[in-house]
């Protein structure tokens, strides 16, 4: 049984790169942040502006490796499945492509909630319909 990939393509800009021109690691983790919207919005179905109204995915844990860097104007796909989803987290594993592999990574998101009074940073339940939806995303081999 096979999983589901989600894919964005997107060109390196001259404002993501250091002064050697290539993109500045930190980037990479924006970029995975925003391929998680991306993901919300495309794949699910779901505003993720509207989403964290009323939860939020906060990253627990992140990693990133490097193996080939990204230069200004290159195209590159971020490619997304993910490694696991739980009733209160998952973790997306994300590669950077280009011609070849670029990077690598993985971010743990855990849902929590929000309140009146903002974010509550206490793990809750991935709702149903939205786990349910993430579900085919869980990579299978």
């Amino acid at each position: 049984m096979s999983s589901h990939i989600f894919t964005s393509h997107r060109i390196v800009r001259f404002g993501e790169c250091d002064p050697a021109g290539v993109v500045y690691y930190p980037v990479f983790f924006h970029w995975f942040h925003e391929l998680m919207e991306e993901w919300f919005e495309q794949a699910l179905n779901m505003s993720y502006a509207k989403c964290v109204q009323e939860q939020g995915f906060p990253a627990k844990e992140t990693k990133a490796e490097f193996f080939r860097p990204c230069a200004v104007g290159e195209e590159v796909e971020l490619r997304m499945s993910l490694g696991y989803l739980s009733s209160r987290s998952f973790r997306m594993n994300i590669e950077v492509w280009g011609q070849e592999k670029k990077a690598s990574g993985y971010v743990v998101c855990v849902c929590i909630g929000v309140s009146g009074e903002g974010f509550r940073f206490s793990s809750k339940e991935i709702p149903l319909p939205l786990s349910e939806k993430m579900e085919k995303f869980v990579y299978k081999s």
